[in-house]
């Protein structure tokens, strides 16, 4: 009963328990996300070329773009993927920090 009062209060952190359960479903989802991302864009270029120039041009549905949509969101995968590993690397070092600031208050 205890536990959950802590819990409840805010006393006992689950974090460090729940954190790399998190980490790994954030990034086994970014690619998912980097991939639809990539699909609306796509969709999104091939709609603003006119239609004039769709009926014989072989640029005219957006293909002249799908290296460099390719590149730009691969590049977007390398940094989401950095950019959540240093987020989850900075609460994990919170949480240390705290649970060794709570040891050092207990055994003075």
């Amino acid at each position: 009963m205890g536990d959950i009062v802590d819990f409840l209060s805010f006393r006992l952190f689950i974090g460090p328990a729940v954190l790399p359960f998190c980490y790994i479903l954030g990034a086994a989802g970014i690619p998912f996300g980097v991939w639809l991302a990539a699909k609306r864009t796509e969709r999104f270029l091939e709609k603003q070329v006119p239609e004039a120039h769709r009926a014989g041009e072989e640029y005219a549905s957006g293909r002249g773009y799908r290296g460099r949509i390719v590149s730009f969101f691969a590049l977007l995968f390398v940094i989401s993927e950095i950019l959540w590993r240093i987020l989850f690397e900075f609460l994990m070092a919170f949480l240390q920090m705290r649970e060794a600031l709570l040891f050092l208050i207990n055994n003075q």
